[in-house]
């Protein structure tokens, strides 16, 4: 039965949204969950509650939230992933801040200095590897060549203030920017933004190896995960 209609999108990013989720499932017959198990690295029941979701936005059950449309990412394109993170932006509006990770996309949601530090290392690189970026991010991060492409494109939506930095892209970003950098984004990033629980042995790891004296999020009213709080003791 339909409740929200196109899932709080429009009819056209719904429909694609619809199509690329059908043909997934064509790909993966009768083998879509044990396919998010995969992917996920979850058991089958929290493979069955990630379908779950997601069949409830494409049969407009559920309206897509931005910590939805976070976990959908490993199985949508990049071109449908950006349109519908852009239009969450602009109409997702809600009591939780979470709901709205940010409108404003210039510095890529970063203070104007670490944008700064980001866009001249990010030059750097390209211009280090003018005809291999994607190959080294292929390097560093020991990825098949379709996530090294996945992670360009995140990187070149951040430097062209096309997109903001998330709780994801952060984890994208590790080991292609210099240590201190890379700890003073994921700091500002995870202090100012929820992520899925999907990301949350991720952040855990990155809290811990590139944890400071300061009390890393720990006054961050809205992340309440025992997780996280258990890192938060150990800082």
């Amino acid at each position: 039965m339909k409740r929200y209609e196109y899932a709080g999108l429009t009819k056209e990013l719904h429909q694609r949204l619809t199509l690329e989720f059908d043909t997934l499932k064509e790909q993966h017959h009768r083998t879509f969950t044990k396919y998010v198990m995969q992917t996920k690295q979850c058991d089958r029941l929290q493979a069955r509650k990630y379908f779950q979701r997601f069949d409830n936005v494409t049969k407009e059950r559920s309206k897509l939230s931005p910590v939805t449309l976070d976990d959908m990412r490993e199985y949508i394109t990049d071109g449908l992933a950006n349109d519908l993170e852009n239009y969450l932006s602009k109409h997702c509006f809600s009591s939780s801040a979470k709901c709205r990770p940010g409108t404003d996309k210039r510095n890529a949601g970063l203070p104007e200095e670490l944008f700064k530090q980001y866009c001249e290392e990010i030059k750097s690189l390209k211009a280090k590897y003018p005809n291999s970026f994607t190959a080294y991010i292929m390097d560093v991060k020991g990825c098949k060549y379709q996530k090294a492409n996945n992670i360009r494109t995140a990187i070149n939506t951040l430097y062209t203030e096309i997109g903001i930095v998330t709780p994801r892209k952060v984890i994208q970003l590790e080991g292609l920017l210099s240590r201190e950098l890379f700890g003073k984004i994921a700091k500002y990033v995870f202090n100012k933004y929820e992520w899925p629980e999907s990301l949350d042995k991720e952040v855990d790891r990155i809290y811990l190896e590139y944890r400071t004296k300061d009390n890393l999020g720990r006054d961050k009213e809205s992340v309440k995960r025992t997780l996280f709080k258990a890192i938060s003791m150990g800082l």
